[in-house]
């Protein structure tokens, strides 16, 4: 007899166990895909060279949206002070496409609450390959 008809069983007949639920419904597109749209301004204005780059940036900006307001410019700033400190020459370049990037996941993918956990690029040939691993956040940020 399965487990919850013996737990059933000796309930008391006002005790009823419900099964799990969760708000959750899985969204149907692949997030690497949507990344890869996200993205799509950064990458097609640089040379392949650069693609892995661009992803890094651009899931940083996706992840760092996914903040409450008032901590997504001290994150920014500070993810850009990192990852300039070695190509200080590249700090504006960075700085740009950071905001453009927020601001972009905010006017279009607003209602994707999915936060990327690892991600992996690889090539193939001329193909670059996104792979990503999410998790989902609940509707609204915390405050």
């Amino acid at each position: 007899m399965g487990g919850l008809r013996k737990l059933r069983r000796r309930s008391s007949s006002t005790d009823v166990v419900e099964p799990l639920r969760t708000n959750y419904v899985p969204r149907t597109e692949k997030l690497s895909a949507v990344i890869l749209d996200f993205a799509r301004p950064l990458t097609d204005s640089l040379d392949d060279r650069d693609f892995k780059g661009a992803i890094c940036i651009a899931i940083f900006c996706w992840n760092i949206a996914l903040l409450p307001e008032d901590e997504q410019e001290r994150e920014r700033c500070s993810v850009v002070q990192k990852l300039t400190q070695k190509a200080p020459e590249i700090a504006d370049d960075i700085q740009t496409w950071s905001r453009k990037l927020l601001d972009r996941k905010k006017a279009l993918f607003a209602d994707d609450r999915r936060m990327v956990v690892e991600y992996r690029v690889t090539e193939e040939g001329d193909f670059h390959h996104l792979f990503v691993l999410s998790t989902p956040l609940p509707s609204s940020p915390r405050r």
